[in-house]
């Protein structure tokens, strides 16, 4: 299990490290889904500088399918990713579809960066106001 779940408050920090394969970022997913605090999650912080993705682009795409279902859905949920290498960049399943989720992701070089993005883009949702949707990767 090269992967790593930590909840934190009302997000979830994941941290994949060495060989990671299809089923692992689909098992960090299921296991993310599965907690009684995934109703209330307001962002997902996954951390791809100590891996190295084995996917094959067909499983890319089924993944960002999963992760689009999953944590996509809301708009009112930040994705920050980190990752450094571009070949792990472009391994990272849900970031070719970013353009068509309805939430705000962004890559990162560094988990303090990610963090003090996430920060500073409370969803209005989060206040108990009516919920503001944004669109599209932004590279920080």
């Amino acid at each position: 299990m090269p992967y790593r779940v930590r909840w934190e408050g009302h997000g979830v920090y994941r941290r994949f490290y060495g060989a990671v394969s299809a089923d692992d970022v689909k098992n960090a997913c299921d296991e993310i889904a599965a907690d009684p605090r995934y109703e209330d999650i307001r962002y997902v912080l996954s951390d791809f500088l100590e891996a190295s993705p084995t996917l094959t682009d067909q499983e890319a795409h089924s993944l960002a399918q999963l992760e689009r279902s999953r944590f996509f859905n809301s708009p009112d949920v930040v994705n920050a990713v980190v990752a450094g290498e571009p070949s792990v960049v472009e391994c990272v399943p849900y970031l070719g579809s970013a353009d068509e989720a309805p939430c705000p992701i962004a890559l990162f070089e560094a988990v303090s960066d990610a963090r003090h993005w996430i920060a500073a883009n409370p969803r209005l949702a989060w206040f108990g106001r009516s919920s503001v949707a944004g669109a599209g990767l932004t590279h920080n």
